[in-house]
């Protein structure tokens, strides 16, 4: 995890983060599906607040839970500092939590020649929560960004994308399922030379 902000806030990221860890961790000792689910799953009332925002998200995408882990982390050590600060941006691996006053430009792809393509983050109250596709493990494309209301339901919505993608006509059918997912602003897909665009998105060289 990575934290840039105009103050060194390296102590309370850390707390956070380790506030985060706990919650999660106490609650899949009661619940270990939620660490092995693929698919969506539900969890009572009595579960700590991020844990059923973090279920909440990846059943929203139609995934498992721990598909919006690392989005969950970023929003919810993102969500403490903004209270201190007006900017900032909060990633882990390759996700997003962006917090800022003017747009900002974050690269998702460089091409074979060197150029590169990137998406513009438009500032929004709350912020703005981008996933990509560094950091997966396998990845089946060249290029994705999704940006969406929080990080864990953009890092939840980009798995989606990638499950989609191996399927026959997976391009088109990729780009149909970011814009139907509530709460997801846009996304951008880059397989070989085929560039696709979904909802509000703006790229930039």
């Amino acid at each position: 995890m990575h934290v840039s902000a105009g103050v060194d806030f390296s102590e309370e990221s850390r707390a956070a983060a380790l506030s985060f860890w706990e919650q999660l961790q106490a609650y899949a000792i009661r619940n270990p599906e939620i660490r092995t689910s693929k698919r969506p799953i539900d969890v009572p009332d009595d579960a700590p607040a991020i844990v059923r925002e973090l279920v909440g998200s990846a059943r929203i995408a139609g995934v498992g839970p721990m598909f919006s882990f690392r989005g969950a982390l970023a929003d919810y050590v993102g969500r403490f500092l903004a209270e201190q600060v007006q900017e900032l941006t909060v990633s882990c691996g390759g996700d997003y939590f962006i917090v800022s006053k003017k747009r900002q430009k974050l690269t998702v792809h460089h091409g074979p020649a060197g150029g590169s393509i990137a998406v513009v983050v438009q500032p929004r109250r709350g912020g703005v929560g981008v996933s990509t596709s560094v950091g997966r493990g396998r990845v089946v494309v060249d290029g994705l960004a999704v940006l969406a209301s929080s990080c864990m339901l953009a890092d939840a919505t980009a798995a989606g994308v990638q499950a989609i993608l191996s399927k026959r006509d997976g391009f088109r059918l990729a780009l149909d399922y970011v814009k139907k997912v509530p709460g997801v602003h846009g996304g951008l897909v880059v397989l070989g030379d085929r560039i696709g665009l979904t909802g509000n998105v703006e790229i930039a060289a």
